[in-house]
């Protein structure tokens, strides 16, 4: 009963939030649009995508993308930072930008009476930025200082180093923000470079979420984006990954220990995505989780246990962390190799894999309630690969898993060739 009242709850939240279905519009000058009208309140949510990430960049430019998107909102030739966030805040909106391994975003969420100007603004921001050199400067301070700190935390040692040793020489490799050497050596005019280079047509997409109608979204965007520059499409230079056997061992300054096991996976374009998906949320999706279940609430191991499996654009990775005391580093060695191969070699039962799908899809669903989160999912998923209309055939192809298709892709991905980072106190 409880099950079903979960399952009417989510279907009313999706159904009633995405009253509209999203369409998507190209314009003369390759310029995409994607538009999805919903009227439960009189917001909008504005989202620029760029088609432009830390997978573009280099070892030499590493952190370039983060710092021209920490920078894109400093001032424009007709607005400083000030007037920026001023002309946003004072009628109760909300603007941000930022970037990722493999796209870029600036979003702007305001009430309907005010969409034109947050167009005007978005134009402004993408089209005319200055990149002062003072705010660079500022940026760059900041930027080294969060690499730095990073090795105040367990579990960014180790999943630096989990990266690193998974993916060498591909990009993924390295953290958003860059490293140090990269970023000391980045310039302003670098910056203006990059921006010239890649920020137009054909990568970029804009979305629009909310108490809008696709005429009047597209009519404005018309309006402000026509003048939008044509520019070399952003490329993928990665190297082929070929999964093998590591293991690292150091000695840290923290009273705990730590132990990471890291597997290449399939990409988010991949049709063994969903099913990818499932065994992860089955092995690491919360306490009711394998991995929780055995070695917190059967062994009384770890403080923190749990996996992860990020959605990206070229090969991803099944992450499975664990903070836990020196002493128990070895049987919990031996409990996760034990449970890796039990979903190698047994079925999933199909009542609790009926469970994990129930909770992949109520988290995906709760999770749209905002226009500011449809914008995303509906960007996000074009950006990526996958296209907009896949956010309305995720939960589709995650009810489609069977037991069969989880115990295959662990036989396949869960081998010997994996990563594993051991953290012990000293």
């Amino acid at each position: 009963m409880h099950v079903i009242i979960a399952g009417l709850l989510v279907f009313f939240i999706f159904t009633s939030n995405l009253s509209g279905e999203p369409m998507k519009h190209v314009f003369k000058n390759g310029l995409v649009l994607i538009h999805n009208e919903a009227k439960p309140l009189p917001i909008v949510s504005i989202k620029l995508f760029i088609n432009l990430g830390s997978i573009n960049e280099t070892e030499q430019n590493s952190g370039i993308t983060h710092l021209t998107q920490t920078l894109i909102l400093k001032g424009t030739k007709k607005r400083t930072a000030e007037q920026i966030a001023l002309e946003i805040e004072s009628v109760g909106g909300s603007i941000s930008s930022g970037s990722d391994e493999d796209y870029s975003e600036i979003s702007i969420s305001i009430t309907k009476d005010y969409f034109i100007k947050a167009l005007d603004i978005l134009s402004d921001v993408f089209n005319n930025p200055t990149f002062p050199e003072e705010e660079l400067q500022k940026e760059k301070m900041m930027t080294l200082a969060g690499i730095k700190s990073r090795k105040d935390h367990i579990f960014n040692i180790a999943y630096d180093s989990l990266i690193l040793n998974l993916y060498g020489k591909h990009p993924y490799a390295r953290l958003t923000i860059g490293a140090e050497s990269s970023v000391q050596n980045i310039t302003r005019k670098d910056i203006i470079n990059w921006h010239h280079k890649y920020y137009g047509v054909p990568n970029v997409l804009i979305v629009i979420a909310g108490d809008v109608s696709f005429e009047t979204a597209e009519e404005q965007v018309n309006k402000y984006f026509s003048g939008i520059p044509r520019v070399e499409q952003s490329k993928l230079n990665v190297p082929v990954l070929k999964p093998e056997l590591r293991i690292s061992t150091e000695t840290v300054k923290f009273a705990q220990a730590y132990l990471m096991y890291g597997f290449l996976t399939p990409s988010v374009n991949s049709e063994e995505y969903p099913a990818m998906k499932t065994l992860n949320a089955y092995l690491g999706g919360g306490m009711s989780s394998r991995l929780f279940q055995v070695l917190r609430e059967s062994a009384g191991l770890g403080y923190e246990i749990s996996s992860f499996y990020p959605s990206r654009k070229d090969v991803s990775r099944f992450v499975i962390y664990l903070g836990l005391d020196k002493q128990s580093l070895e049987k919990a060695k031996e409990k996760i190799e034990n449970l890796l191969k039990e979903v190698r070699e047994v079925n999933i039962d199909g009542k609790r894999l009926d469970e994990v799908k129930e909770h992949l899809r109520g988290t995906y669903l709760l999770d749209h309630q905002t226009n500011d989160r449809q914008a995303w999912y509906l960007g996000w998923w074009e950006i990526i690969g996958k296209g907009y209309a896949y956010d309305r055939e995720y939960i589709a192809g995650i009810d489609k898993v069977t037991v069969e298709d989880l115990k295959k892709i662990a036989e396949k991905y869960f081998t010997d060739k994996r990563v594993i980072i051991q953290l012990s106190p000293e």
